[in-house]
Formats: C-alpha cells, sequence, structure tokens
C-alpha cells in the first residue's frame, strides 16, 4: 500500500472512532501489487447515540485552581477551642501574595502582596498545634485554597515550626501579641 493510502487508512479510523464519516479522496491511491495482499476493511464503530452520548462518563477536566503556597513568620494570637477550629496568627508581610487571579496586588502605601495582619487558618493532615500557646513565635507554609466551601478553610496550614522566643518579627508598626495592652483611662463624666 503506499503512503497516501495508508495515510487515509489512518484518518478513516480516527474519523470513524470519533463517529464521523471519512471525506471520499480525491486522488486515487494506486491499487497495491498483485505481490501483496489487500488490506482487511478497518472495523466501523458506529456514532453513539444523544442518549448513549450524555450517559457515558466524560473525561474530567482539571477545575479546581492551583493551590499557591507561602511561607511567613507570625505571632499565636488564639489556639483552636471552643470557640473557633482554627489557629489565628498574626503575621508579618508577605509580598508574593497574589489573589485568585494570580496578581499581586498593594497595599494602601503602595507595598506589594499582603501586609501584615492576623489570619485564621486551618490545619492541614500533618500539622501538630502540641506545646504551642499564645505569643509564641512560629514559622508557617499555608496553601490557599481558593474554592474552599467556609471562609476559615482557605487558608490551611501544611507546615509549622515554632522559632525562638527572642526572633524578631516585623509587623511594620502593629502591636505585637505580646505587647502590653493599653490601659484605657477613664473619660471624665
Amino acid at each position: 500500500m503506499n503512503k497516501l493510502a495508508c495515510i487515509f487508512t489512518f484518518v478513516s479510523l480516527v474519523l470513524a472512532s470519533c463517529g464521523e464519516e471519512p471525506k471520499p479522496q480525491s486522488n486515487k491511491a494506486a491499487p497495491a501489487p498483485a505481490s501483496q495482499p489487500a488490506p482487511e476493511p478497518a472495523p466501523q464503530t458506529p456514532a453513539p447515540s444523544p442518549q448513549a452520548a450524555a450517559e457515558s462518563p466524560k473525561a474530567e477536566t482539571p477545575s479546581t485552581p492551583a493551590r499557591p503556597s507561602y511561607t511567613v513568620r507570625g505571632e499565636v494570637d488564639t489556639l483552636p477551642g471552643i470557640e473557633s477550629s482554627v489557629l489565628r496568627l498574626h503575621h508579618e508581610r508577605i509580598p508574593t501574595f497574589a489573589n485568585k487571579d494570580g496578581k499581586i496586588g498593594k497595599d494602601s502605601q503602595g507595598r506589594p502582596g499582603m501586609k501584615p495582619m492576623t489570619m485564621s487558618f486551618a490545619k492541614g493532615a500533618d500539622v501538630s498545634y502540641e506545646g504551642l500557646k499564645a505569643g509564641d513565635k512560629v514559622e508557617v507554609t499555608f496553601e490557599v485554597i481558593w474554592d474552599a466551601a467556609l471562609p476559615d478553610d482557605r487558608l490551611v496550614i501544611t507546615k509549622l515550626t515554632k522559632l525562638p522566643a527572642e526572633t524578631k518579627l516585623d509587623f511594620e508598626g502593629q502591636p505585637s501579641v505580646t505587647d502590653p495592652k493599653p490601659v484605657a483611662k477613664p473619660q471624665p463624666k
């Protein structure tokens, strides 16, 4: 069989598997020489009915957005307990933090990423909070799950390391969890 006939047979098989009928050849292929047996016709696969096509399982395409991961240092504000199932952490700036569209924003001072703030983080499967208390300094790596059902499940800690107590953190002028709270002066009546 010549090269053109091989290509036509291949295209016919591909189209048949998709339920398409091949278009007639414009150039006739030369007949096979008598010394070679004629190729067997390709089996024809019938096109599925619309009902069968609707019922057949379709290939799943990933619809889950990528899960970006960040590492940041901070102080434990609140551990999970009776009132909350999340760890609240006052963290330093995350200069590479990007929004759901993958774009790094700027804060009100024009600095990139996410400014220091206190946020809630869910606990990942291999993470332990054993021995932690409010005010402890930690470094966490977390994933952002943009399509999480609940906001408290959106930021998930995948790694947590306790830092030495003398570690200096930069909250850009914001008070630390361990800073003494200002005492409110009574207002005159």
